[in-house]
Parts: C-alpha cells; sequence; structure tokens
C-alpha cells in the first residue's frame, strides 16, 4: 500500500513568523504571507528539512550506538551547552536577499546553494563565549554637570554616543591608572550653552536683520546642498513660493499670518549660516541668531499639530539643528513630536493617492522615511528604544512612478539605518554570549551587508556609466554608513579581546588559538572598514561637513576602532598611522570652528593613553604579542589580505562580470592600490579599483558568510518586501 502523500498543515498550526505577528497563518507549508514577504517559514513541530553533512549524519548515527550500548562519545554536553541535534536545526536557507528587502532585486545573487558542513567539532565553537557588551551590566551612570535638575547621566549599553565613556571607565578600573585629569567627555556641561523663551502668539514676528532675497536664496541651496542628499523635509515649491511672497509683498503680514513657515525660514537661514561659518572661539554656535528667534515663535506644542505637515518639517529641521550642536536629548524630544504628528497623518502607512494627489503623497513618502531614519540615527545613539516599530510601517519607500538615484540612495539609507537598530538592538543586548550564537547573528548582518554591497556597486557602476564626477555626497554618505554597520557589527570581537585582556593582567594562562581560529577574518574585516572609512574622510578634497554631524561620528568610530586594533595587535599595519591621520582630520574641524570636535579629540587622545596603559603592563607581565593570522599560519594585513595564498586565485572579472573594465575617469578617492606602471600619466580608474578604493565588494561578504555558513534570518528583523 502506496503511503497517504503529506497533508497541508491546518490553519490551527500557525507558523513561527505569524504567531509573532499576530496574523491568521493559512497553514500551509510555505504559508501564503511568508511568501508574500520572502522570508523563512517554520512550523514547531520539526517539520522543516534541515540539510547537513553526510559526515555529520554518520557522527550522529555513531553517538547514538554508543549511547546504546552506554560508551561515551566525546565529550558528554553540559546543561546549557547545544546538542549537535539543535545545532542543526538552528540552521535553515532563507531565500531572501537580504533582511530588509531589496529594489535592485535583478542584482542580487540568492545564496540557496550555500551548503555548510555541520560536523560534530563545530560545537566546539559555543564552548567559547564572547563579551558583547562587557560594560551593559549594571547600567553605568555619571554625575550630572549641566545647570539642571538632572542628578545623574545614564549611560545606555547600547548607546554610540557613551560608548567611549563607558569604555574609559570601565579600563581605567581595571589598569588602576588614572591621569591628574579627569577625561574630557561631550557628556560633561553643553558646549554650546542655548536658551531662549516662548514668545505669545500676538506678538509680532521680528523681521529686523533678515537678508536680501539672493542672500536668502544662497542660504536655502547651502542647506539642501548639505542636507538634501542626508534628508528630505522641505517642499521646495511650497517653501519657495511662501519666500517670494514674503520679499515682495507685505513680510510682517506674512511673517505673522504663516508664522510657522517663518519659524522654518529662521531654521533654514540658521543652518545656511552654520554651513558657510568658518568662526573660531564662539561660544554660541554658528546660525545660533536665527535659530534662536525661530523656537521663541514656534507655536505651543499643544496646537502644533494643526499644522500638519509643515509642522513635522519644523520640529524634524529643529531636532537636526540641536543634535548638530550637541544636545542629543532635545533633539530627541524634537524628533518624537514630529513623529508623533506623522503618525496622526497617516505618514506611516501607504496613503491613496487617488484623493490626496500624486505630489503629496510623493512629499509624505519622503518625509517620513527621513524621519525614519532620524528616528533611527537618534534612537542608536542614545541607546534608546525606536519610537516606531517596522511591523506598524506599510508606507513605500520607492516612489511608485519614479526611479531615480535620489530614491535609491534614499532607500539604501533607510535599509543601512534599520540594520544599524538591528545591531545594536540584537547583538549588543546582553553582556555575554556563546560564540556560536554571535557568529549566527554575525552571518546574517554580513549577509545583509553583501546585498547592500551590491546595490552600492550598482550605483557606483551607473554613476561611473552616466557621469564624469567622483562619488557623489550621497554615495559617499551611504558607503561611511556601510563601514559603520561592519565596525558595529564586529566591533564586540575587539571588545572580548580586551576584557580578556584586562581579566588576565597578573595571570599568564592565555590560551587564543581556539578564539582566532573562528574570528581572524572577521577582525580584520572591521578592521578595513575603519581604514577605509578614515581614508574616506581624509581624500576627499574638503568635502567633509563641519556642522553636521555625521562625518565627526563616522571619523570618531573608526578611529577609536583602530585606536584598540592597533593595541590590541601590534602587528596591524600602519594603524598609528590611520589614528594620526584621524587626528588631522579633528585638527581640520576644530580650525573650522567645530567646538564639538576638539572635546572628541581630547576623548581619543585620553582613551589612546589608557590603551598605552595596557600594552605597558602587558608586556611588563609577559602576555603574549597578539596576531591576527590566516589558518595557514600567513599574517593578515590591515586590509583583510594575506601577506600569503590561501589558495587558488579567483578571477574579480567573475565578480563584476556585468560591470564594464574601465571607465575614463580619474578619481582621487584611493590609497591602497599600487602605482600604475605608467610614469607621469594619470590612470583611469576601474571600477573594480574605485569600489576597492572604498572598500565595498560584496564577493568579499559573500566569501565570509560562505565560510560561517548560511545565515539564520531573524523574523523581527525583516520589513515587507512590499514596502520596496
Amino acid at each position: 500500500m502506496q503511503p497517504e502523500r503529506r497533508k497541508s498543515r491546518r490553519t490551527a498550526n500557525a507558523c513561527i513568523a505569524c504567531r509573532q505577528s499576530k496574523i491568521k497563518c493559512s497553514g500551509d507549508e510555505p504559508c501564503s504571507n511568508c511568501k508574500r514577504r520572502l522570508i523563512p517559514c517554520r512550523f514547531t513541530d520539526g517539520g522543516n528539512k534541515v540539510v547537513v553533512s553526510e559526515k555529520y549524519l554518520q557522527e550522529l548515527r555513531k553517538q547514538a550506538q554508543d549511547h546504546r550500548q552506554g560508551q561515551p562519545h566525546h565529550q558528554p554536553f553540559s546543561p546549557g551547552q547545544p546538542s549537535p541535534v539543535s545545532q542543526a536545526e538552528s540552521i535553515s536557507r532563507p531565500s531572501n536577499e537580504t533582511s530588509f528587502g531589496s529594489i535592485l532585486e535583478s542584482h542580487i545573487t540568492p545564496l540557496e546553494a550555500i551548503q555548510v558542513d555541520v560536523s560534530p567539532e563545530t560545537t566546539t565553537h559555543d564552548q567559547l563565549e564572547i563579551f558583547t557588551n562587557p560594560f551593559a551590566l549594571p547600567s553605568t551612570i555619571i554625575k550630572n554637570t549641566h545647570k539642571n535638575r538632572r542628578h545623574w547621566i545614564w549611560l545606555a549599553p547600547s548607546s554610540t554616543w557613551s560608548f567611549n565613556v563607558r569604555l574609559s571607565v570601565a579600563m581605567t578600573d581595571k589598569l588602576q591608572f588614572r591621569l591628574e585629569n579627569s577625561p574630557p567627555s561631550a557628556l560633561g556641561a553643553d558646549v554650546y550653552p542655548l536658551k531662549w523663551r516662548s514668545l505669545p502668539d500676538d506678538v509680532l514676528p521680528d523681521i529686523s536683520g533678515i537678508p536680501s532675497i539672493d542672500r536668502a536664496l544662497y542660504l536655502f541651496n547651502t542647506v539642501k546642498f548639505h542636507i538634501g542628499h542626508h534628508y528630505q523635509f522641505i517642499d521646495d515649491q511650497t517653501f519657495l513660493q511662501n519666500l517670494n511672497e514674503f520679499y515682495y509683498g507685505n513680510a510682517q503680514e506674512k511673517a505673522l499670518e504663516l508664522r510657522l513657515w517663518f519659524v522654518q525660514f529662521l531654521i533654514v537661514l540658521a543652518f545656511g549660516s552654520a554651513f558657510l561659518s568658518r568662526a573660531k572661539n564662539r561660544n554660541e554656535p554658528p546660525g545660533a541668531g536665527y535659530f534662536v528667534r525661530a523656537m521663541e515663535l514656534l507655536p505651543d506644542l499643544g496646537s502644533l499639530w494643526k499644522d500638519s505637515l509643515l509642522a513635522v518639517e519644523v520640529l524634524a529641521l529643529a531636532g537636526l539643528y540641536l543634535y548638530s550642536i550637541g544636545h542629543r536629548e532635545s533633539a530627541n524630544v524634537y524628533l518624537g513630536q514630529a513623529l508623533r504628528i506623522a503618525q496622526l497623518e497617516g505618514l506611516h502607512t501607504r496613503l491613496p493617492e487617488s484623493e490626496l494627489g500624486h505630489e503629496t503623497v510623493e512629499r509624505c513618502r519622503r518625509l517620513w522615511w527621513t524621519l525614519y531614519i532620524m528616528d533611527r540615527h537618534f534612537s542608536t545613539s542614545l541607546g534608546i528604544p525606536m519610537s516606531t516599530t517596522d511591523s506598524d510601517i506599510s508606507a513605500l519607500i520607492n516612489s511608485s512612478t519614479t526611479g531615480s538615484q535620489e530614491d535609491t540612495i534614499l532607500n539604501l539609507q533607510v535599509k543601512l539605518s534599520h540594520l544599524t537598530s538591528v545591531i545594536l538592538r540584537t547583538i549588543y543586548a546582553t553582556d555575554k554570549t556563546e560564540l556560536g550564537a554571535f557568529l549566527e547573528k554575525t552571518k546574517s548582518i554580513l549577509h545583509t551587508l553583501a546585498g547592500h554591497a551590491q546595490e552600492i556597486e550598482e550605483i557606483i557602476h551607473a554613476k561611473f556609466h552616466n557621469s564624469v564626477a567622483a562619488m557623489s555626497q550621497g554615495t559617499r554618505h551611504i558607503t561611511l554608513l556601510y563601514h559603520q554597520c561592519v565596525i558595529l557589527a564586529t566591533r564586540p570581537l575587539l571588545l572580548s579581546v580586551l576584557k580578556e585582556r584586562l581579566e588576565k593582567l597578573g595571570r599568564a594562562d592565555e590560551d587564543w588559538q581556539g578564539f582566532f581560529e573562528l574570528t581572524t577574518r572577521l577582525i580584520t574585516t572591521s578592521i578595513k572598514s575603519a581604514t577605509k572609512t578614515i581614508q574616506i574622510l581624509s581624500e576627499d578634497d574638503n568635502q567633509t561637513d563641519v556642522f553636521l554631524p555625521f562625518d565627526l561620528e563616522f571619523i570618531y568610530g573608526a578611529a577609536l576602532h583602530m585606536v584598540m586594533a592597533s593595541s590590541l595587535f601590534p602587528g596591524v599595519t600602519d594603524g598609528q598611522g590611520y589614528v594620526q591621520q584621524a587626528h588631522s582630520i579633528f585638527d581640520d574641524m576644530i580650525g573650522k570652528g567645530n567646538k564639538l570636535a576638539q572635546g572628541h579629540r581630547a576623548e581619543l587622545a585620553h582613551l589612546e593613553t589608557l590603551f598605552q596603559e595596557l600594552t605597558r603592563q602587558s608586556e611588563q607581565q609577559g602576555l603574549e604579542t597578539l596576531t591576527l593570522r590566516a589558518p595557514d599560519g600567513s599574517e593578515y594585513d590591515h586590509f583583510g589580505s594575506q601577506h600569503a595564498s590561501l589558495g587558488p586565485e579567483i578571477d574579480p572579472a567573475l565578480v563584476m562580470a556585468s560591470v564594464p573594465p574601465t571607465i575614463g575617469i580619474p578619481l582621487s578617492i584611493g590609497g591602497d592600490m599600487p602605482p600604475s606602471p605608467t610614469s607621469g600619466t594619470t590612470q583611469p580608474l576601474t571600477n573594480m579599483e574605485f569600489l576597492d578604493n572604498i572598500g565595498i565588494s560584496s564577493f568579499d561578504f559573500f566569501d565570509i558568510v560562505d565560510q560561517l555558513g548560511q545565515p539564520e534570518m531573524e523574523n523581527s528583523d525583516i520589513l515587507d518586501p512590499q514596502l520596496m
């Protein structure tokens, strides 16, 4: 009798994703919801298929036979250690390219074919533990020195902003090494004190000191140039129409009638003045005069929501200005208000174009995703939960009618901002985790980054093909965001080495072989991203933004990573040289009037002193010198390459087969490419060379993922691809 064909699952047996989302499941395998969302569909009864190697299957059979015969096989599993079966069940083969979808699906190669040899030897991964966030518990606080009623400042465990302070406190305690002067910190007194008092609604706005219309238009276009590739929260048509009516009509009456637009206008003047200012030794931030006047005229929050989209734009602008001058807490408050009003207007949903019109829907779409990016940025900086969860969002990222490069860059910025929040929420959630679990999460993140790298490669290819310009501001920004994600995802490995080294002071029992066998490739990848970040910011021909906080955060994060890496691994090629390049960038920002850069530079110098003390004590106590070596014993350099070959070379042409071999465009961004054999002439860079110069390689990340194994995607970290 032929066995009956397996029947489809009943609806009552919902998959894990549908249960977590609390939506009706079709019960099929895969269910209709998971097929639509392009995510793995898993049921809890163990019905999913698992692919393991034949060698591993034989090992399981031998273990079972030994168990029946009462013979021990290898080491027994401890209660806290996962069994080989549980490890095998944790491995799946999701077919979606990235955990956040992709608008360039045709350019992303799926990895369904990756096979993983899950041999018994790999079970030892989980016997090792790493400190993913060694300074997380208990919560760290410092005394508040601001002139307000706060008694302490909470240093959030996942905060990128306070990481340096937590690191300094921990190292100072462990090394028992205290400098005479306390380390300066951006968490201390306000660098730029700023105060204002709200004016009643019936007070006439002060229009004195407003620049001419030519100057105003110049400042407006300056703001668009500096902010437009990051955020899109000014509707140009409406703003310019009101601007003309203000200058060519009754200015006083216009300012009174459209009070909130006049507030927006003043904030735009503040940003424009700040971008053009190079004043030094000022106690107030650049553009503060216009900004304070704007905030004094800002309507009461109880009625501000009635101004709808304009209120959202104004609050977001105010939040960005405050964040740029170091008032992060206040910035987060204003951004939170903007998000609440946006939700009241339904901007996080797919609005009906037939009723509102295409232009209005497009304005809402751009504004919402700008708020999303800002929320992820502010929240990860402060280490607080996001204001809006991804499951509540149904707004489209891309325009329904256009596919411009601006939309492509906005899409990637949304994805990378989302990924940053995922990294901090998952990897940094606990102070210690098993190495196997960490590598599993890292595989998923690197797999996503590989997909994003392909999208950046496509943008670079399109830019080279259609333009004679070097890398645009928008592409530059997402490239730096990309490297920031790499650094954040792999930084726990350096933290774990640092924590262990601090704990081993006074003891000589060190055994790093097992740890470095599994993590060396990831550590060198993180060092490469740090060096590429410093290179891009050093060689971008004065494109470094002095007022906005992004470049300052990029360079500080990369420099701190290099300080840690060059101290823990003295063999890192020219590690100190890159740190000195970072100091030069800080000096340039300071010379142009950025007082926040001055504080960051001093903090970095203080941490350098602590790491030098760690090196001194390690050498004094005879601790071994740590090196990053490949499996064949050759040493990695600071770009993640080996000084000896690991095997057959892979033809790079196979990786970028669809990219033209050479585009005759000389570019200024570079650093590690060998000199041209032709002397006296500037040779054009190929796409491959340019991508290598900026550290973007989807091939490298797919190769790392292939070595680690196919990633396990978490349902909670996936946005509906239909939003793309």
